[in-house]
């Protein structure tokens, strides 16, 4: 009975010991299985933390880079708005001082022609009381000098003092309307002036109220950008004053040929009509077939009226609606106002300048037509005209918008 019992306690030993291994090892296996579950969802975690954190960060560094592009259009457009206020005030500060000359000349000229015209005055008078009514009457009644010389055979028999008389107060009289003339279009640029400036102040002045409200930083921007735009500034005048000698060095050898021209004309005693297709009519010279002919039909318009904000051909335009309305007849879309004209199309420089080209001033626009030519809607005065000095204000940018 004894004998038989140990195998089984032996057995049942052996079980227990067997069990307790396999027990050992599970729990071995999952004391070591638990640590390595819970690092990968750790990593796991933190991955995903490290992707929405770099997703982030990516986002903020495109929000940078949006800011930074805006915030370089802004201080462009800031920048060139103040440049071109700066040189309008320029051109207007030149402009009153040319007023101001024009004022006193045309005063001179008008005193003259009243001691001229008191003269004159008594001596009709004179005429009067001796009783020689023939000839006050032709004085009287004669529009002009010529009326009076041409018209009247009596009026040869007359006494070399009174032809001389009137033809100096007549002389001095056109002097003095000529003068007036210039001088009432000084005054009418310079209102188109002011109104151009009137334009940008306002803008600038929604741009700093608006900025300084959204960037706390804006008024530093403000402050370097009128330190840019003076620097730019001075770099556009100067320009224009090499540009100023070079086009006093250009007429110089225009003159020196129309002389020889007209020398050699001369000498070979060629008619007017052989050598001229058009007397009066004004042409373009040199450059692209196409520029002239853009530069011709803007010359079809000389003498159309000037209107602010316009657009029309023969109603009237601005100065930068004359030229888009040119352009846009050869199928050429050009911007509206001269300051983005000023940005349009290829920049030329003024050696290179062609008929079509277009000068570009501060709150102004004109065409060039060559041989030191342009035509533009000047003013309310003046309407659209031919000049002969495209460097007659600061010249900011010439464009070929072509």
């Amino acid at each position: 009975m004894m004998g038989h019992q140990k195998p089984v306690q032996y057995c049942r030993f052996l079980f227990y010991v067997t069990a307790a291994v396999c027990l050992g090892q599970m729990l071995s296996f999952a004391s070591a299985a638990s640590p390595i579950s819970e690092a990968e969802r750790q990593k796991k975690e933190a991955e995903e933390r490290y992707e929405a954190v770099n997703g982030e960060a990516e986002e903020l560094e495109k929000k940078k880079g949006e800011a930074a592009v805006q915030a370089g259009q802004l201080d462009k457009e800031l920048t060139d708005l103040l440049t071109d206020m700066d040189l309008l005030e320029t051109d207007m500060s030149d402009m009153t001082r040319q007023i101001e000359k024009e004022e006193e000349e045309y005063q001179k000229a008008e005193e003259k022609r009243k001691r001229q015209y008191e003269i004159l005055k008594k001596r009709i008078q004179y005429i009067y009381e001796e009783g020689d009514v023939t000839y006050l009457d032709i004085l009287l009644k004669a529009k002009t000098i010529g009326d009076v010389i041409n018209g009247n055979e009596y009026f040869q028999q007359l006494y070399e003092y009174d032809r001389k008389l009137i033809t100096e107060y007549e002389k001095t009289k056109n002097d003095a309307l000529g003068r007036k003339e210039v001088l009432e279009e000084r005054q009418s640029e310079r209102q188109s002036l002011k109104q151009e400036y009137g334009v940008r102040e306002k803008k600038l002045r929604t741009m700093i109220t608006k900025k300084r409200a959204d960037e706390s930083d804006f008024d530093r921007r403000l402050r370097a950008a009128k330190a840019e735009a003076g620097s730019q500034a001075e770099i556009i005048r100067k320009r224009t004053e090499e540009i100023r000698l070079l086009q006093k060095e250009e007429e110089r050898k225009r003159e020196e040929e129309r002389r020889a021209e007209e020398k050699r004309r001369a000498e070979e005693e060629r008619g007017a009509e052989e050598q001229n297709s058009g007397p009066g009519r004004i042409k373009s010279t040199g450059g692209s077939e196409f520029g002239r002919n853009v530069a011709d039909y803007a010359l079809q318009f000389i003498g159309n009226p000037y209107v602010w904000g316009g657009t029309s051909l023969t109603s009237g335009a601005d100065c930068s609606g004359f030229v888009q309305s040119v352009y846009r007849h050869f199928g050429v879309s050009i911007p509206r106002t001269s300051a983005e004209q000023a940005g349009y199309g290829r920049e030329i420089a003024y050696e290179e300048m062609e008929p079509g080209d277009l000068v570009c001033y501060p709150g102004h626009v004109a065409m060039y037509i060559g041989g030191g030519r342009i035509v533009h809607a000047r003013s309310a005065k003046a309407g659209i005209r031919v000049d002969d000095n495209p460097a007659y204000r600061t010249i900011v940018s010439i464009r070929r918008p072509w």
